[in-house]
């Protein structure tokens, strides 16, 4: 009972302090109203040849790099699907598989296949590019949701 009145006495926990904004996320409306949908639990992370990483936040702290990129002067969402098969067909299994769990969603995002390849370690794995221009920011968020949050991106078919 003098525990339970300790803590009810005990002051509430700070929040963690606010990240200031990034301010290329500031400068671009695009990528202002995407990220607005987005939420905390996003934001941007280096720029490379494929254009500005996003990363997400899984943890209470930490943000992870994503296989998702974003080209704002193109209003371009990129991302990148790696399917791990094995066996004799497995290439075409790998095919399959994204054809028919991956590819349908992302097209209704706007997003489609751009480029694939296939290497061989533990396995054969394809790697698949899905990018499409979504000129409304909701879209674009929209679709950065699913390649992070609502799909895996790294997929092993023996798992499956």
């Amino acid at each position: 009972m003098i525990r339970r009145l300790l803590r009810l006495l005990r002051p509430a926990p700070k929040a963690p302090p606010r990240q200031p904004e990034d301010p290329r996320v500031v400068a671009d409306p695009w990528l202002s109203k995407t990220f607005a949908h987005l939420g905390d639990r996003y934001r941007l992370g280096g720029d490379g040849p494929d254009g500005t990483q996003v990363l997400r936040r899984t943890a209470r702290t930490r943000f992870n790099p994503m296989l998702v990129w974003l080209r704002p002067s193109e209003r371009l969402v990129l991302g990148d699907y790696q399917v791990r098969a094995h066996g004799d067909q497995s290439a075409d299994v790998a095919r399959s598989f994204l054809d028919s769990r991956i590819t349908p969603a992302l097209r209704q995002l706007g997003l489609e296949s751009s480029s694939e390849s296939v290497e061989e370690w533990g396995g054969h794995v394809l790697t698949r590019r899905y990018q499409g221009r979504c000129d409304q920011p909701s879209l674009a968020a929209a679709a950065v949701r699913y390649m992070c949050q609502e799909s895996e991106q790294l997929i092993d078919t023996a798992a499956e």
